[in-house]
């Protein structure tokens, strides 16, 4: 029974002390593939570092983080073209894009505009997005609208949306990315979860941030991402070896592992 981490920030300096043990830990529990999303300039070489050291366990997407989308972005944009250009296969996906209103709502109109931009990229090197959304529903889904029909794939990370949506986004041919916040009481992910099935669901911890009870407010990690297979196990009464099994599936075929 093997489970894959959609979406984990395992080069995070947080992690740096004790990494080795992180993928013993990550490897014992069953979690066969990391996938870390880039962040900005400085997460970028430390991936890369990740990779070399873990070349097995560890696939990398190239994208800017909504929350460092400075004044700018159209540069940095610029290098990652050129990255996207020189080395497609490299990646796995296009990420972390999105949109975040939480830190900063006067930014909205070039996040949008580099998320649009790194939305291109998905189609011109076929490749799925992994896309960050918070307090942001609303101008995400006009985007997501606009393009619907033209060929995206990709997974909304993290997803904390209402059944409404996620079943919006399904309809779209869209995955829902489902990580430790499930396990939270009043979250609700699991309720819409019971509506919509395992179907389009990838699991991820997002780590090191989020993790699931019991360990929440401590620092996350790649194994944990077994935790939160077991809550949604138990919750949706399937067993467990059936949840990593479909989610496995959908992350094998979305992010062409």
């Amino acid at each position: 029974m093997q489970f894959i981490d959609t979406h984990t920030h395992l080069d995070n300096p947080q992690l740096e002390a004790d990494r080795s043990e992180i993928f013993a830990r990550m490897r014992e529990a069953g979690v066969a593939m990391a996938l870390i999303p880039n962040v900005d300039d400085e997460s970028w070489p430390r991936m890369q570092a990740l990779q070399a050291e873990y070349p097995d366990a560890v696939r990398l997407m190239l994208g800017l983080h909504p929350c460092h989308v400075g004044e700018d972005w159209s540069e940095v944009l610029d290098r990652y073209e050129a990255l996207w250009t020189a080395t497609p296969d490299a990646f796995v996906a296009v990420g972390e894009l999105g949109l975040d209103l939480y830190w900063d709502q006067t930014t909205l109109d070039r996040q949008v505009a580099a998320l649009e931009r790194q939305l291109e990229w998905c189609l011109t090197w076929d490749k799925p997005f992994s896309m960050h959304v918070r307090d942001a529903w609303g101008p995400t889904m006009d985007v997501l609208r606009a393009w619907k029909g033209r060929g995206l794939r990709g997974v909304l990370h993290c997803f904390t949306g209402s059944r409404e949506i996620a079943s919006e986004l399904i309809d779209m041919g869209l995955y829902l990315g489902i990580g430790g916040v499930a396990s939270f009481p009043k979250a609700g992910v699991v309720d819409v979860l019971r509506t919509t099935g395992l179907e389009r669901v990838v699991l991820e911890t997002d780590s090191p941030y989020l993790a699931p009870v019991p360990f929440r407010g401590k620092r996350n990690e790649s194994a944990y991402v077994r935790r939160v297979a077991e809550h949604l196990a138990a919750q949706l009464e399937v067993p467990l070896s059936e949840v990593a099994e479909v989610t496995s599936r959908n992350a094998r075929h979305i992010f062409g592992l």
